[in-house]
């Protein structure tokens, strides 16, 4: 599923500051959807998606927009950023502007929107930007982390052992990624574009105490006993919460979004086209999983993994 939108966004400096800039692109700005978000830093975002226009027309169009907001905030510095996504893959390009005027400008990177950040506000340090998320103009908060030095079979199999038949909760896996959705509350996504690294996403919909400690618990004995952190980012709350279970040296940020990873659905039923990697995880994984379960040991990586997970 491709992902292809653009963003204004520029930093606040107080709820007055939100109402006002809110009202300005209400005004001047069509089908976007606009939010405020507090992490990494306070700001606003008012963002269309590129897949309902013609992109060079829309874009062209919204850069002149731009430059009149900026005029409207002189003391302002106003980004407008494309991100696009595919397969697991990003990239994004963007300029800045400020009292009308262009002072910076990023061709197509998987590290533009960074850079570009961080001249809106210093605070910015982290590829993961919450606005840049499918969900974000809906969802409570969102879920993000990395696991170190851990393959993602081994947390598969201690979450389908935990939660494939609770009828609270939904489990789903291919070799390289893992959904675990509690419906209507929270879900978590882990997913392994790197050898050594595990990535964590998801989203909360539900930012109740009762949910949010349930969440915590889950992720506490799930994940967090290895090397690795989650911030849950509650965006309604104002709150950034963080569980971390890793020295102050090891907490860096490995960037993926470089190359894609996930190119192959989630199986729906047992695939018989089996790639040659799979071919290779099989016989390494196939003691793992006679020990773990009681089902017979086939020979495809699929049947393996849609069996440990009910299908």
């Amino acid at each position: 599923m491709s992902y292809n939108t653009l963003s204004l966004i520029t930093s606040l400096d107080n709820d007055d500051d939100f109402e006002k800039l809110k009202i300005n692109f209400i005004e001047m700005l069509e089908d976007f959807q606009i939010r405020k978000f507090n992490h990494p830093f306070k700001g606003i975002v008012a963002q269309y998606n590129l897949k309902n226009s013609d992109k060079s027309d829309k874009k062209e169009s919204i850069e002149q927009i731009v430059k009149n907001i900026s005029r409207l905030y002189q003391q302002k510095k106003i980004a407008l950023i494309e991100v696009d996504c595919f397969g697991g893959k990003c990239d994004s390009e963007g300029k800045i502007y400020a009292n009308g005027d262009l002072i910076a400008e990023e061709d197509y990177d998987h590290t533009s929107h960074f850079k570009l950040l961080k001249i809106i506000n210093d605070n910015y340090q982290t590829w993961h930007f919450e606005p840049f998320t499918r969900e974000f103009f809906t969802k409570k908060g969102g879920i993000w982390g990395q696991i170190n030095d851990e393959e993602l079979i081994y947390f598969g199999l201690g979450i389908a052992t935990a939660f494939q038949n609770n009828p609270l909760y939904r489990v789903q896996m291919t070799h390289n990624e893992l959904i675990l959705e509690k419906k209507g509350e929270y879900y978590i996504y882990l997913m392994q574009p790197l050898s050594n690294r595990i990535k964590i996403l998801g989203s909360i919909d539900n930012d109740s105490n009762e949910t949010l400690e349930d969440l915590k618990n889950v992720l506490k004995e799930h994940i967090l006993y290895a090397k690795s952190y989650v911030f849950l980012d509650l965006i309604d709350k104002d709150e950034f919460i963080k569980l971390v279970n890793l020295e102050d040296d090891e907490m860096t940020e490995a960037l993926y979004r470089f190359q894609s990873f996930n190119d192959r659905p989630f199986p729906s039923a047992v695939d018989t086209n089996i790639e040659k990697d799979e071919k290779e995880q099989a016989t390494e994984t196939e003691d793992i999983l006679k020990k773990e379960t009681d089902m017979p040991v086939h020979n495809s990586w699929w049947d393996k993994i849609m069996r440990l997970f009910g299908g």
